[in-house]
């Protein structure tokens, strides 16, 4: 399952205020992330995205777990898009902008290497 571990930050309340909703084009259609919500104890965040490449639409959600002195941002199991490269670049700027939001943040443990942004 991809994910990306963001280091030295656990507050999911900043990951999810520095989260901004976009639009990309790329060759073949449309990366989108359209909102987000935040659970009441604010340790999870779920990112609204929609990934439409070569004529196939994918929604998905993308979630931001707050672990003791990281986050993690993966795919939220229930519901499993297929892994193709624009899912995965959209997973990527969403840890950007969550690392952007702040200095002290690092990508720490991941399986996305290739689609990182620094």
């Amino acid at each position: 399952m991809p994910h990306i571990v963001l280091e030295n930050s656990n507050q999911t309340q900043d990951a999810f205020n520095a989260i901004t909703p976009f639009a990309k084009k790329i060759e073949g259609g449309m990366l989108k992330v359209l909102d987000k919500y935040i659970n009441a104890s604010l340790q999870t965040a779920l990112i609204e995205s929609l990934a439409i490449e070569n004529g196939k639409n994918q929604s998905f959600f993308v979630q931001v777990t707050q672990k003791p002195s990281s986050l993690t941002v993966r795919l939220l199991p229930l519901t499993d898009p297929q892994k193709t490269d624009g899912v995965k670049t959209i997973m990527a700027l969403i840890a950007k902008q969550i690392k952007d939001a702040n200095p002290a943040i690092t990508y720490g443990k991941n399986n996305l290497a290739d689609f990182l942004i620094d």
